[in-house]
């Protein structure tokens, strides 16, 4: 009875500190450019180019460089160093599109779409 009391006694002091695994600890960012403009006395503006943020998301490293068969229809074989895996729920992104990802909440590091799929359950970016 003691030992179970010890048992019980020690999942409650460990509840309080037990972490809890965030299967999208990272937050990606895409590049948002807006048109540019002919003022009234005929000057040309360029567009402004923000960034914005999209959302979580996971981010795992394809280890020795990955070739891939892009989907752009050329045939064009490239490689890509990471896997992003996102919600089922966003936009579609383009070969060549920038984006960036905040890994830890880190400094966010800009990388370069390679290619994009959406299946039932999630979305993948190959960057």
């Amino acid at each position: 009875m003691s030992l179970k009391l010890t048992m019980v006694n020690l999942w409650f002091s460990l509840e309080g500190s037990m972490a809890v695994l965030d299967m999208s600890p990272h937050t990606l960012y895409y590049q948002e450019m807006t048109d540019g403009y002919e003022d009234d006395n005929g000057d040309y503006h360029e567009g402004e180019v923000k960034w914005v943020k999209l959302g979580k998301c996971d981010i795992v490293p394809a280890g020795k460089s990955n070739e891939k068969i892009l989907p752009n229809g050329n045939g064009v074989i490239d490689t890509y160093s990471y896997t992003v895996y996102l919600s089922k729920d966003v936009r579609e992104f383009k070969y060549g599109e920038k984006i960036r990802i905040s890994i830890f909440n880190k400094e966010p590091k800009e990388f370069t779409v390679k290619g994009f799929h959406l299946y039932q359950l999630q979305a993948k970016l190959w960057i």
